[in-house]
């Protein structure tokens, strides 16, 4: 089946515009110039921006090559008429019924694929695939014959890795060795189309066929088990597949974000951001030690950052250790002080003495280790008063790994970034949406290094009144809160009382222009107002009227936290079934706004909330979020929002497009806060 990118409605494969709502299943436009580009193809033809969906392939010596010589032979007709592989036959058994792998029926066919609309490399090229001769596959003379399979083949740029011809090699395949993987980038050339892999996870299936299921556990596994619970960290498992001459893991492809190496080296990382990456290699460590995957730590190529901004920390793929490895945290220590000498920064605080003890294997447990990166942080948090609290040595410092995120601590809060947007929607004539905002990330250098604190001010308003009426509004109040925080309380999180305070002043401003502007009924102009109020780790929500602040986060998903000032809501909050409540006509009539009134009817809504783990904080006036419009498509448009390589200023953009796609009846803005911790 294929996907609607838009809809998310499952097509049948040969489709090539969605059912659902008409969108192309075979082109895109490129996000650079606006050019129509076939899904198939890697790069614009207009731009030459990288358009199409690529992946990192990990291949490696497959178990068939030893388990089952009688497949040798038959290498070259699979891999170029497309035969199936066993997780394609797996799929075949979800969808019918179940098939012997080894013995695919000819009234069976091999389930269609899109025909892309141009060849990007002919049959010619395909066929060019250097294969080693028939009598060199049979293992009858060799006494190593999979040795001699695997040095003879090689696939060069442009082929097909699976046989389905899906997946195109964008480097050449050397030839493998036993017992190494070789990593390659390829494209996929169906992006839209559900991999079988990612169909059985749908579906909580285990796969039925055995060697399947034994290649899933032991390499595949990890990857599955790891990147849903912890997907900050590692890269999202596309497909897995045996063949009889080797095996492939196909990933999300991070070998093109920047090398912790590089950003450990760059002075504008504060000494808290260092500290914060100690702690994600020794969570990572735990997280790892399970699986037999430390050593994907120890190797600094695989050690990658999202992006300069998130500042996280994420691996690039998964090392298994060698089964006589004894891996010790001195290993770890070993790393840090290669980090530390190749960017000849300074060791802060008591990192000195941490390192040396590990290095000589003096700190033998995770809890001592995570005890003395906290005295560190609290070192450079606080360098003028020494860390005096006692620690419980009892006192559980990591999470097991089934458990949700941890709580985390206020000097956690790493970054902070918003984008805002507004437009006009599809019926109006003028726009009535106002938002400002102001974000402030500030850095002070200490003795002991750099300490880093973050603001920031959000507030989006949605005016009513007409013309030269609900615009006006909407901005002086706007205007009116900005000035109080930013000049008469700029610091610390305001109480409720203050914010209040500040809200009724923005009422008073806009009630006093309607008095003085003779202004009565429904050409009394006024606003909603939703404001979000960022000081660390808290957040001061206030809200009037029926714009609305929503919160996202991995363990609780789409939260919405603010409650509408509307006749529908009022009643419900009496007792009155919802049902009944919005069947009044004036069921979603304002029941508080600025402006209008005096400030004894204006009542603002106040709540404080804590930034724990990652989250990002969606305010949106009614265009965005009518019809439920978030919460029917929060898994596809709102949960990349976690990942540290998403787009904010895209991602907002799409927001709008499918407010205006699905609404559009009214003005749209959006404002979206991320936080990482």
């Amino acid at each position: 089946m294929v996907v609607c990118p838009q809809c998310q409605f499952e097509n049948p494969n040969l489709n090539k515009f969605c059912q659902s709502c008409g969108t192309s299943l075979t082109q895109k436009y490129c996000p650079e110039c606006g050019a129509t580009v076939p899904l198939n193809t890697l790069e614009c033809h207009n731009c030459g921006t990288v358009t199409g969906t690529v992946y990192l392939a990990v291949v490696s010596p497959s178990s068939l090559v030893a388990s089952q010589p009688d497949q040798l032979e038959s290498l070259n007709n699979d891999h170029l008429e497309g035969a199936n592989t066993v997780a394609e036959s797996i799929l075949d058994r979800i969808e019918t019924e179940p098939l012997t792998p080894d013995t695919p029926q000819e009234s069976d066919p091999t389930p269609a694929a899109i025909e892309p609309e141009e060849e990007i490399f002919s049959q010619a090229d395909i066929e060019a695939i250097t294969i080693a001769p028939q009598d060199a596959l049979s293992p009858v003379a060799d006494p190593s014959p999979q040795e001699d399979s695997l040095q003879s083949l090689e696939l060069p740029i442009g082929a097909y890795l699976d046989p389905q011809q899906r997946y195109q090699l964008l480097d050449s395949l050397p030839p493998l060795e036993s017992g190494k993987t070789v990593t390659v980038k390829v494209l996929d050339t169906q992006p839209l189309q559900v991999s079988p892999l990612n169909a059985l996870e749908k579906q909580a299936s285990t796969p039925s066929d055995p060697q399947l299921e034994t290649f899933i556990i032991t390499a595949a596994g990890p990857y599955f088990s790891l990147a849903s619970e912890h997907s900050n960290y590692f890269p999202r498992l596309q497909d897995a597949w045996e063949q009889p001459f080797y095996s492939v893991i196909l990933l999300e492809d991070f070998t093109n974000l920047p090398l912790l190496s590089d950003l450990w080296s760059n002075k504008k990382n504060t000494a808290q951001q260092i500290v914060y990456w100690l702690e994600d290699l020794v969570k990572l460590w735990v997280l790892l030690e399970p699986w037999n995957c430390r050593q994907s730590l120890l190797e600094t190529q695989n050690l990658r950052v999202f992006s300069e901004d998130s500042q996280q920390l994420c691996l690039k793929q998964l090392y298994f250790e060698s089964p006589n490895s004894a891996l010790s945290l001195s290993d770890l220590g070993l790393l840090w002080q290669e980090l530390f000498q190749q960017s000849q920064r300074t060791l802060v605080g008591s990192l000195t003495e941490i390192l040396r003890d590990l290095l000589e294997g003096k700190i033998t447990t995770i809890e001592q280790l995570q005890q003395a990166l906290t005295v560190v942080l609290e070192e450079i948090n606080c360098p003028s008063t020494p860390a005096s609290r006692p620690i419980d040595p009892t006192e559980p410092l990591l999470p097991s790994l089934t458990q949700a995120p941890t709580v985390i601590l206020a000097q956690k809060l790493k970054s902070l970034e918003a984008v805002g947007r507004t437009d006009i929607g599809r019926q109006r004539d003028h726009n009535e949406d106002c938002f400002g905002m102001e974000t402030q990330i500030k850095i002070e250098e200490t003795p002991l290094g750099q300490t880093s604190s973050v603001r920031g001010l959000y507030i989006l308003c949605d005016g009513m009144g007409g013309h030269a009426g609900g615009e006006v509004a909407s901005q002086m109040a706007v205007d009116t809160l900005k000035d109080y925080f930013q000049n008469q309380y700029p610091e610390g999180l305001p109480t409720a009382e203050i914010l209040q305070d500040a809200i009724l002043k923005a009422n008073e401003a806009i009630y006093t222009e309607n008095q003085q502007g003779v202004r009565s009924g429904v050409g009394r102009m006024g606003t909603t107002l939703v404001m979000a109020l960022v000081v660390g780790h808290q957040v001061a929500v206030a809200h009037v009227g029926d714009s609305r602040l929503y919160r996202l986060t991995r363990t609780h998903g789409l939260q919405q936290v603010t409650v509408d000032h509307e006749v529908g809501q009022r009643e419900i909050q009496k007792g009155i079934d919802p049902e009944l409540a919005y069947s009044r006509p004036d069921a979603y009539q304002l029941t508080q706004a600025l402006g209008p009134r005096e400030e004894q009817f204006v009542h603002p809504d106040v709540q404080f909330l804590e930034i724990e783990e990652d989250t990002v904080l969606i305010i949106a006036s009614d265009g965005l979020t009518d019809n439920n419009l978030l919460e029917i498509f929060g898994e596809t448009q709102l949960a990349p929002l976690l990942k540290p390589e998403t787009s904010l200023a895209t991602a907002v953009d799409s927001l709008i497009a499918l407010a205006n796609q699905h609404n559009g009846h009214d003005n749209i803005t959006a404002i979206v806060v991320r936080a990482w911790v």
